[in-house]
């Protein structure tokens, strides 16, 4: 009877270890485990598709790409509106942004300074042009307009920049 208790304790400690690992690291090794029948192809800079899948680490879902040669993580993103960084930030929150503080590629998403644990709040999705709360455009190609203001988080990404 004690060696099924001691079986059972290991395997119920090993269950809530598999349920709060955190999401990959960029450049860690893209396991295997992780790759379904759903992987597809995702835009991962503003001219790179690697493949990629979504996955649930500790209730949140994230989308992991990798580098098809290397099989290295690239790409780690999320828009789960139970997540958070380290600052308290989440999808939907407000952040200060101006044409100094955030920066993007054409075609590709728009990103506002990293928290302190190393994610990037997405604030647009036009590269070069972030919409403010209120409607108004920052376009981060000009000198004139708007240059300041509040911007919606739509989500939050890591990668090899």
């Amino acid at each position: 009877m004690k060696p099924f208790f001691c079986l059972l304790l290991i395997l119920s400690f090993a269950g809530t270890r598999a349920l709060a690992d955190p999401p990959p690291t960029i450049g860690s090794k893209f396991k295997r485990s992780w790759k379904s029948a759903e992987s597809q192809l995702c835009m991962t800079s503003s001219a790179q598709l690697d493949p990629c899948v979504q996955r649930t680490f500790d209730g949140i879902t994230y989308t992991i790409a990798y580098r098809e040669q290397t099989h290295r993580v690239s790409y780690v993103y999320t828009n789960d509106k139970n997540f958070r960084t380290a600052d308290g930030l989440k999808v939907g929150d407000s952040i200060p942004v101006s044409k100094e503080t955030v920066f993007g590629e054409p075609g590709w998403q728009s990103f506002a300074p990293s928290t302190r644990d190393g994610w990037l709040p997405i604030v647009g999705f036009d590269g070069l042009r972030i919409t403010l709360k209120d409607g108004t455009v920052i376009d981060l190609t000009g000198s004139e307009g708007i240059k300041s203001g509040m911007a919606e988080i739509l989500g939050f990404a890591r990668s090899r920049r």
